[in-house]
């Protein structure tokens, strides 16, 4: 999942680079200014979006790691 944002000042400008990225904006993301692909989002709501990424990356890099957590599986 891939983003590129730019800061316009008090706008922040949001593009998804890949299916993954704008999959997860449709779905955590509500009404929002479009210019072209780009997403603009006023400054004080940006930085809850970037964590909002931030942590959904994390997750999957740690799934991909192995790390992520219990699957339900049991072993006797």
């Amino acid at each position: 999942m891939k983003f590129n944002i730019i800061n316009h000042g008090s706008l922040i400008g949001f593009t998804p680079v890949d299916d993954t990225a704008q999959a997860w904006w449709d779905e955590h993301v509500q009404e929002c200014h479009q210019m072209g692909n780009q997403y603009l989002v006023e400054h004080r709501f940006a930085q809850d979006i970037i964590d909002g990424i931030q942590a959904t990356s994390d997750k999957q890099q740690a799934a991909s790691r192995g790390q992520g957590g219990p699957t339900g599986d049991k072993q006797s």
